[in-house]
């Protein structure tokens, strides 16, 4: 199955122009047969049981697939950069593991992929008018799974409940808010949403079409009639609330982007905000500073072993704290941007190198990356991959 061409032009139905096939693009990285792909697999196997699901850029060519320590990096080749990356829960029925692969904002493919043998099973072109915000989460009984997207005729965040095997969607209600990036399913069946405040559309790419004029909030959706049962608003608007992380006692961290024209107040902007206690409160700096080279850009945040991280690939570092928003911890690693957790141990992916280690930093593993990812990725559980 081929990938949908993504397109800009005006004069023809952009549905119609994305079911336009591409010449066979979907294989493996720099040529790499399946046989030696799994040949490298299974090597992998007995020398360390990590799997990470993760997308990237080599030259002009986008992809997503599977990283393992000492394997080549392999994957299906996409249209577009990626952005969010989810795993397909067995209560979806779908045979095997898979995972949703979800186009960068503003977005124009979903794509649904088996992760043991890294192929496409299903392309699915964004409806006209429609475009992906990068991000997405599963139902709570795992049975569809929701994204947030745009409204390209009015620019009003949505967020859609699309069915796992077509990718299509089964209906859509506000996201109460501009530029809905991140959401989570609560424990009560509820959506959190965080409507970043950024208005972004495909005749002007990633150009900020709002700046000035912005409005970010968190709110709290009832999924089934899409009703807004409540939501907050930090007193500076310039902060766009980007990506969501939930701790084990409910607490939801808030990785967030400083959209400030003055450098000096993006270098002083909160990396982080605390959504606990019906309240939603940023996290000072240690010292009431940040640390050197912030300028306000947040990549990715997780929560491992009772300890939220966020990445700050600008700057160069990657910073932690208690739940509680206490107890700041620093670790240096060049262009960090992809977060997982996986039990008490954090994976982080730099420029050049990645990290495996436990959430006290104490004892961390260094593998060597050839290329540089996205700002996301996904540990993936050591019966992921198993046939």
């Amino acid at each position: 199955m081929t990938p949908p061409t993504s397109t800009r032009s005006a004069s023809l139905s952009r549905r119609t122009l994305l079911q336009t096939t591409l010449a066979a693009c979907v294989g493996w990285l720099g040529g790499t047969t399946h046989a030696a792909a799994a040949a490298q697999e299974g090597a992998a196997s007995s020398r360390s049981a990590l799997r990470v699901l993760t997308a990237w850029q080599q030259g002009e060519t986008a992809y997503a697939g599977i990283w393992s320590p000492g394997v080549q990096l392999r994957g299906i080749a996409l249209p577009a950069r990626a952005h969010g990356l989810l795993p397909v829960p067995a209560a979806a029925g779908l045979p095997g593991a898979q995972a949703l692969v979800l186009a960068r904002r503003p977005g124009e493919y979903l794509l649904r992929m088996d992760l043991h043998r890294q192929r496409a099973l299903r392309w699915h072109p964004l409806e006209d008018d429609r475009y992906l915000a990068g991000h997405a989460c599963a139902s709570l009984d795992g049975t569809t799974f929701f994204t947030t997207e745009t409204d390209g005729e009015t620019g009003a965040g949505l967020v859609v409940e699309r069915h796992w095997a077509s990718l299509e969607k089964q209906r859509e209600f506000a996201s109460h808010g501009i530029g809905p990036h991140a959401l989570l399913t609560l424990p009560n069946d509820h959506l959190l949403v965080a409507n970043g405040g950024i208005l972004n559309l495909p005749e002007t790419g990633r150009h900020k079409l709002n700046i000035g004029r912005m409005a970010p909030n968190l709110s709290v959706l009832e999924p089934t009639t899409g009703e807004h049962i409540q939501g907050w608003s930090l007193d500076d608007p310039y902060l766009s609330l980007r990506h969501l992380a939930r701790s084990a006692d409910g607490t939801v961290a808030v990785a967030m982007q400083a959209e400030h024209p003055d450098p000096t107040a993006r270098q002083h902007a909160p990396a982080l905000a605390l959504w606990r206690d019906g309240q939603l409160k940023t996290v000072d700096w240690h010292g009431g500073q940040a640390p050197p080279g912030w300028d306000g850009y947040a990549g990715d945040v997780c929560c491992t072993h009772g300890r939220f991280w966020i990445s700050a690939p600008r700057a160069g570092w990657m910073v932690s704290w208690s739940v509680r928003g206490d107890d700041q911890q620093l670790i240096p690693l060049a262009g960090v941007g992809a977060l997982s957790g996986q039990g008490p141990r954090l994976f982080a992916a730099g420029e050049a190198a990645a990290l495996w280690l436990p959430a006290d930093a104490a004892a961390p593993t260094s593998h060597r990356l050839s290329t540089a990812w996205d700002n996301h990725a996904m540990v993936l559980p050591p019966t992921a991959l198993r046939s």
